[in-house]
């Protein structure tokens, strides 16, 4: 059995839409919290308006090559006949969980994008690197120093 892709990634890119959207219009998500400078909800809102553009662009995309009736490649479908890929995912997020209270964020995550990364047909390994290391660093410092949010170091 195949699933084309196009029609998954319509439905569930309105539904990224709309808990972007009640992110952005509700208030009341937050009691207590990290307040900064900024806000308790600003980078929850910040989050919330990229999902937004970024699961329009790829609804939009789809909407254009169903309304084409464009020919379904191989890559727009999806073999729903094994599960071994999601055992595989949930199998690195629960490795994730557990070693990152012994390793860090800094070590752990970079490892995890290119676990992923590889599962899901990357070959390119310095961008992929790259783009690990540079995101895991992004996101300790941005944190940290806008957030006040103190990600787990390594403890060995």
């Amino acid at each position: 059995m195949t699933i084309d892709r196009r029609k998954i990634d319509i439905a569930l890119s309105t539904l990224l839409i709309i808990m972007s959207i009640v992110i952005l219009t509700n208030d009341h998500l937050v009691e207590g919290g990290a307040d900064s400078d900024l806000g308790s909800m600003f980078l929850p809102r910040i989050v919330a308006g990229l999902m937004i553009v970024f699961s329009a662009t790829i609804a939009l995309q789809a909407i254009l090559k169903l309304t084409k009736g464009a020919r379904t490649d191989d890559v727009e479908l999806i073999s729903a006949d094994g599960f071994s890929g999601i055992f595989i995912y949930v199998g690195i997020f629960i490795a994730y969980w557990l070693t990152v209270p012994y390793v860090g964020f800094l070590v752990a995550t970079p490892l995890v994008m290119i676990a992923v990364a590889s599962l899901l047909g990357g070959r390119k390994w310095v961008p992929i690197i790259a783009v690990s290391v540079i995101t895991t660093v992004a996101i300790y410092y941005g944190s940290r120093e806008f957030l006040r949010v103190y990600l787990p170091i390594w403890s060995m």
